[in-house]
């Protein structure tokens, strides 16, 4: 069986490392995996590359408990790794703009940079797993395999599944759906930009580790130390409500650094302070989010995490659905195979069950990430109280619920397993 997979972020590395893990031996199995950029030149290239590099170590995110356990099934060593390049906290820190407490929300969460999870995913792979050639279109037709095609006008690839894992601006599903725009990602109004400051960490932040989020008129502040292994290490991150950014703009970067320092200048955390004064930024991150799609894949090709189903980052789950759909993939392929279906009729049962099996799960998710609707901003004196207040009710009402519930108890496995059970 040759698997393409379209992407070598969260969901296609994770993905390759759960086919590999779940597949029976029985089943020869070929994996290629394809991304467009060089992430240590920034270039297009034909070669297998090295890791990513760290001297972007921003991009940061939160890896919930349920990301974790898909890790720790995947590979144990995987979960270990992870665990030690992140910051583990135990909740999350609400704050004003002029550092009061708004109060405290307490859940596991491993705050990690992105590159720094790339870099362990790869690990996990043999050396040279991903090579760096752009894919321009994926051609699907009923009956028959689904055909790659590259940029440099190398041969096209034909494969038995493709996998999209080529992220919020997905080939793999515009070849699927076309450019109709009910199914194209929407960005949410708002972007983020951050990056890591070489300080001392606090006393607080050591002895409590959290996330901690500043709340004010002019968007939201946050940060959390980069990794344990690296005290002097904080990583931060400023959201902001701003119009599209053109794409392939050259970037302003003063004019960049002018804006965060105008948002939270009279802001009084010191270690804000101290970012805004030390900021280097490199990039701009619009938040998009993903409508639900009607399927997630057809005729040998499947989408799979921000390709199928971008989650806004209210949800903190977007590394972690990426997670557990390589996971589910994997599972169900496997499932199938070991009940004795070709790989053909595998491949296609598998498309299927990995919507019926995950849809609901994410669109549940975004839904309650969305309930909690944005104020326009920059916010008069009397909206940012009204804020404050709200937010002040909504974490301890939050507090109160979490005692009566179970926590996020989805399961893969399980999931998967009482799929297979009542096919």
């Amino acid at each position: 069986m040759k698997v393409i997979i379209v992407g070598a972020g969260l969901s296609g590395l994770s993905t390759a490392i759960a086919l590999r893990k779940f597949l029976p031996a029985s089943q020869a199995l070929e994996i290629k995996i394809y991304d467009n950029t060089n992430p240590s030149t920034g270039e297009a290239a034909g070669e297998p590359t090295p890791q990513v590099t760290t001297s972007r170590l921003g991009a940061g995110l939160g890896l919930q408990a349920n990301g974790l356990r898909v890790l720790e099934d995947l590979n144990p060593t995987l979960k270990q790794r992870t665990y030690a390049a992140g910051f583990p906290c135990t909740h999350f820190t609400w704050k004003t703009a002029g550092d009061w407490l708004l109060g405290r929300e307490y859940v596991d969460v491993l705050p990690i940079s992105r590159p720094l999870l790339i870099n362990c995913l790869q690990d996990t792979l043999p050396t040279g797993a991903v090579i760096y050639k752009k894919v321009t279109r994926v051609v699907t037709q009923q009956g028959r395999k689904p055909v790659v095609q590259f940029e440099d006008g190398s041969p096209d690839e034909t494969a038995d599944l493709v996998i999209g894992a080529d992220g919020i601006r997905s080939t793999v599903r515009r070849d699927l759906f076309g450019e109709d725009e009910k199914y194209k990602p929407k960005y949410a109004g708002i972007c983020a930009v951050g990056g890591v400051l070489d300080v001392a960490l606090p006393k607080h932040l050591l002895d409590n580790p959290s996330m901690l989020f500043f709340m004010g008129p002019t968007g939201v502040f946050g940060y959390s130390g980069l990794t344990q292994s690296d005290k002097n290490k904080l990583l931060w991150w400023s959201v902001y409500e701003t119009k599209l950014p053109g794409k392939g703009l050259k970037l302003d970067h003063d004019l960049m650094i002018q804006q965060l320092r105008k948002r939270h200048g009279n802001w009084t955390d010191p270690l804000i302070r101290q970012c805004l004064e030390q900021a280097n930024l490199d990039n701009i991150y619009p938040i998009f989010v993903m409508p639900d799609l009607p399927y997630w894949g057809r005729d040998g090709c499947v989408l799979i995490g921000d390709a199928a189903h971008a989650l806004p980052p209210r949800s903190g789950q977007g590394a972690s659905q990426a997670f557990e759909d390589g996971e589910a993939l994997a599972l169900l392929l496997a499932g199938y195979l070991e009940k004795g279906h070709s790989p053909d009729e595998a491949i296609s049962r598998t498309i299927l069950g990995l919507f019926e099996v995950r849809a609901d799960r994410v669109n549940g998710i975004k839904a309650d990430a969305l309930r909690w609707k944005d104020p326009k901003m920059p916010m008069s004196w009397l909206q940012t109280c009204g804020l404050y207040i709200a937010l002040f009710i909504l974490v301890r009402v939050r507090r109160i619920t979490n005692l009566f519930s179970r926590g996020d108890s989805w399961n893969v496995r399980e999931a998967v397993s009482k799929y297979l059970s009542s096919q």
